[in-house]
């Protein structure tokens, strides 16, 4: 099997693993009879260990390469969900996600790395072209899972977690390294290179502002149905419709970048989440928010796939993993953390998921004036040939 084939295959499978859980897991905290206190620690593992770890794990990858990573953290990923199917309390649980999250968060990074060392490798294919696949595993999934806990119960999730992530395991082997030769050379030092890198520092501060208004969408958007009357079905098909929107976008992304710069298609994205939050202030109805997903392909997918060229054009090639690693921890590690715990501020304050999105618009707005004054529209220098493809 070439590369390509067995990236779109295990892209596919852990996005589907994703959409079992992730949209998810607050709901499982309810079931599970815990506080608001206590979901908001729950939640906030993952991004906690995304901070914390994320960052040194990429830095291993790339040292130790991508292909043993990713087979490593797929099969003990794979066995930590079935910690959740055991009846857990809470002291249980912490150490269940945080197993679970050491391995899981290096997935992704190490899988963005490869994609853009073949996107650099073969001029026919994209970054976005090829985590498109990862779009319609979590469409595939977030559908079927929000039957089967409407016919069964929520536990369900870690099942098909579980089981996807296995598969995704036994597809890694089909996997090659793609860089031509290891990163023995080098020091710890170059990922403090990396930091002082000041236009890398000023994207890293706005992808944690924009995770820390978003961060109540991946979280709380089931809870904000359910306020409005949602059921667990109607939820699916909701999560389902955001994968879905996320297809044409990812396929396209380099193209959009390519015609509007980095610097407006950034703009382009911020203010699209911003519409969507208000959006989903306004709206009481849970059937008339699911035409608002048609801007989830704007506000993630295309977000998504900027951050990741541009993060790629800043870091040097050998260290590809350790840069898209502290992305991650930009996005799901603190601004993960800080969204969270706000979030759950506001809701233990008698606040509606819905008057929450309406404040974090205020503050993704923010970053709109942010980008305005003080990035600078480079495209010349990160928009390459080989990203301009879709296929």
């Amino acid at each position: 099997m070439q590369q390509p084939a067995a990236l779109r295959i295990v892209y596919f499978l852990v996005f589907c693993c994703t959409g079992a859980w992730l949209p998810k897991l607050y709901d499982y905290c309810v079931f599970k009879q815990l506080s608001s206190t206590q979901s908001a620690f729950i939640l906030s593992i993952t991004p906690i260990m995304m901070f914390a770890v994320q960052p040194l794990y990429g830095y291993l990858a790339d040292k130790l390469g991508h292909k043993k990573t990713l087979l490593l953290s797929t099969l003990l990923a794979a066995i930590s969900y079935t910690g959740y199917l055991l009846n857990l309390g809470f002291a249980g649980l912490i150490a269940v996600t945080a197993t679970m999250s050491l391995f899981y968060n290096t997935i992704q990074p190490v899988l963005d790395s490869m994609a853009l060392q073949v996107a650099k490798n073969n001029p026919i294919f994209s970054y976005g072209s090829l985590r498109f696949y990862g779009a319609a595993g979590f469409a595939f999934t977030t559908i079927i899972t929000g039957q089967v806990i409407d016919a069964v119960d929520i536990t369900v999730i870690f099942m098909v977690s579980s089981i996807t992530m296995l598969l995704a395991f036994v597809c890694c082997f089909f996997l090659t390294d793609t860089l031509h030769e290891k990163n023995t050379s080098g020091t710890y030092g170059n990922v403090w290179g990396l930091i002082k890198n000041r236009s890398l520092l000023f994207l890293l501060f706005c992808v944690f502002l924009v995770s820390m208004g978003a961060t109540t969408i991946w979280n709380f958007y089931s809870t904000y149905l359910k306020e409005n009357g949602a059921t667990d079905s109607l939820v699916g098909y909701g999560l389902s419709f955001q994968g879905l929107c996320e297809l044409p976008i990812f396929y396209f992304s380099a193209r959009i970048i390519l015609k509007l710069g980095l610097k407006t298609t950034l703009l382009v994205t911020v203010m699209a989440t911003v519409v969507r939050m208000l959006l989903y202030h306004f709206i009481k109805t849970p059937v008339a928010s699911l035409p608002v997903e048609l801007l989830h392909g704007f506000s993630w997918s295309l977000f998504w796939v900027v951050c990741v060229e541009y993060v790629n054009r800043l870091v040097d090639e050998h260290w590809l993993a350790t840069g898209q690693s502290l992305l991650y921890a930009a996005y799901f590690g603190v601004g993960a953390i800080a969204g969270n715990y706000w979030a759950s501020y506001c809701i233990d304050k008698g606040m509606k998921v819905a008057d929450v999105f309406l404040i974090n618009a205020g503050v993704v707005f923010a970053v709109v004036f942010l980008i305005i004054l003080f990035m600078k529209n480079k495209q010349h220098k990160y928009i390459k040939p080989h990203s301009i493809i879709g296929t």
